[in-house]
């Protein structure tokens, strides 16, 4: 894997790391929307619907989707990282390794 590498602020988009929305959205109360600055509780189909349709564009545009969940399988693969306690976050996550 390559090092990170940012050179400009305002040059073209080359990679781009994402996490489609899933089941956490179901964990969002009032109470905590303020603070993760939602406006309303987020409707999960339509929230992955938007994700899908933005991913999509940024392929059409040749920029590399890299998405969190793929990345965090890689890195598990290294047996060093590959203990207990990070594949039960993972699962309580609901990301499959």
């Amino acid at each position: 894997m390559n090092a990170i590498n940012v050179k400009s602020e305002i040059g073209p988009l080359k990679k781009v790391l994402l996490h489609r929305p899933g089941s956490e959205l179901l964990n969002l109360t009032p109470d905590s929307l303020g603070r993760l600055l939602f406006d309303d509780i987020p409707f999960l189909p339509e929230a992955q619907k938007e994700h899908d349709e933005f991913a999509r564009i940024l392929k059409e545009n040749n920029i590399e989707v890299v998405y969190l969940e793929d990345l965090m399988a890689e890195v598990l693969e290294i047996s060093l990282l590959d203990n207990l306690f990070l594949r039960l976050v993972l699962k309580l996550l609901n990301i499959g390794i």
